[in-house]
């Protein structure tokens, strides 16, 4: 069993749910857990059980179902059906069923339809005869009145074995494909550029291929591990996106090594709808503007909006991965598109850094002025990093630089702080229309 599947079932054994109960749980990697609880009656025996408001993207191998009433109920066989409305299908389920058929020079013919291909239908008529048309020849088919093995809805089948007539509940999962969250927020840069308001919403898209009425919605972030993909139900074509929003109140919570947020109520998601619920109502984030040159990407000063998801700074909760709009309000009041950047989960007490874009008035030049050979696998260079400041105000720009192999700075003209085995920075002071120059040498054995 997939891995992943392993924690879902779990998570729906530890918990039974009520008669007509419908649960929904979106998962960020593009599939939902389904939960449905229904009463249904059981005659003496075998009974057949049909469930037709499943998703049309179910993967049938995961479906679970427990049925309980008085006296012992078996599940003998389930089955899931879904037949699209195309001319062949139908065929399909016509084969042995009386058929008629008219062509194009007028010639019509009846019986019992024994088969059929791209280029031909063969009919047995009454008196034994069999005719073969040619399928481009046709201009007509007609088939007989509605045929009970037709199903143009995505169905589940269960035979059931009850020893007694009662009424029972039936709790049903499944796990369904074409479902997912993303959380998006909003970040409006006050005047001084020191706070933020922060809001966030998520967006559920659901292209599953079922409406989920009156569902208790819950979000789960975190990347869950499949083991392969899981079969696809027929193909689903998705003719239109509809978005709504609803603002609820949504509680966070640890569930096993992800984390879950949990919509108070219920909500209705509709088939090719994307829902928005806000995921926190609006809040003061202390934040800190910072400019970052990377020697590695080699294009212009970066800008970038820094936080600490603390309760101190105003946050302190467990950030789902998502995109994130800054706007900043102009001397008239109003409020301006600046850049937007992508962050992953983020847990509590970590940073959030925001890239939105480049700065127009400050330009990073880097010259490479030396470099010897000192030993077989061993070099020593000398970089230069001209730093400019167009600006009326005094910067800090930090610069990323990347060292590869066993190394050493020898000389420097400004303090260096060495973050990772193969990346240091350097915080260089750049004074308000002036130029700083930053020097390195660094030995490196490769």
């Amino acid at each position: 069993m997939k891995t992943g599947i392993v924690i879902l079932w779990l998570a729906f054994l530890a918990s039974i749910a009520l008669a007509g109960d419908l649960q929904v749980t979106v998962y960020n990697s593009n599939l939902g857990v389904i939960k449905d609880s229904r009463i249904v009656k059981l005659e003496r025996g075998v009974n057949e059980l049909t469930v037709s408001d499943v998703a049309a993207r179910i993967d049938p191998t995961s479906v679970r179902v427990k049925i309980g009433g008085q006296g012992r109920v078996d599940v003998l066989e389930q089955n899931f059906e879904y037949d699209l409305l195309s001319p062949d299908r139908l065929l399909e389920k016509y084969i042995d069923s009386d058929v008629s058929v008219s062509t194009d020079d007028g010639k019509d013919y009846s019986g019992r339809l024994l088969g059929f291909d791209r280029n031909n239908v063969v009919i047995s008529a009454a008196d034994g005869t069999v005719a073969i048309v040619a399928r481009n020849k046709v201009s007509h088919i007609e088939l007989g009145p509605g045929h009970k093995g037709l199903v143009t809805s995505p169905t589940l089948f269960w035979k059931v074995n009850s020893t007694r007539r009662t009424s029972a509940g039936m709790e049903l999962a499944y796990i369904t494909k074409d479902i997912s969250w993303h959380a998006e927020y909003v970040a409006i840069l006050g005047r001084a550029e020191d706070e933020v308001e922060l809001a966030a919403w998520v967006s559920i898209d659901n292209k599953s291929g079922a409406t989920y009425k009156d569902a208790k919605l819950k979000l789960v972030a975190g990347e869950v591990h499949m083991a392969a993909p899981p079969p696809t139900a027929p193909g689903y074509k998705v003719i239109g996106v509809e978005f709504k929003a609803a603002a609820p109140v949504v509680t966070e919570r640890p569930f096993f090594e992800y984390h879950m947020y949990s919509l108070e109520g219920t909500t209705t998601i509709k088939d090719r709808e994307v829902k928005q619920v806000r995921l926190f109502p609006e809040t003061q984030v202390s934040v800190a503007k910072e400019y970052n040159y990377d020697v590695r990407k080699q294009d212009a000063v970066r800008v970038v909006m820094k936080f600490t998801n603390s309760s101190e700074a105003g946050l302190g909760i467990p950030l789902p991965a998502g995109k994130v709009r800054v706007y900043k309000v102009d001397e008239d009041g109003a409020l301006e598109f600046v850049g937007e950047d992508t962050i992953d989960h983020t847990p509590k007490d970590e940073d959030v850094k925001v890239y939105v874009g480049n700065a127009f008035d400050i330009s990073a030049k880097r010259t490479r002025k030396d470099h010897q050979k000192v030993a077989e696998r061993t070099v020593q260079e000398t970089f230069e990093i001209e730093l400019a400041n167009h600006k009326s105000e005094d910067v800090t720009v930090v610069v990323t630089e990347h060292i590869y192999g066993d190394w050493e700075i020898r000389r420097t003209s400004h303090e260096y702080k060495k973050v990772k085995a193969d990346e240091v920075e350097f915080e260089v002071s750049v004074p308000a229309n002036q130029k700083s120059i930053l020097t390195y040498t660094v030995r490196r054995t490769s």
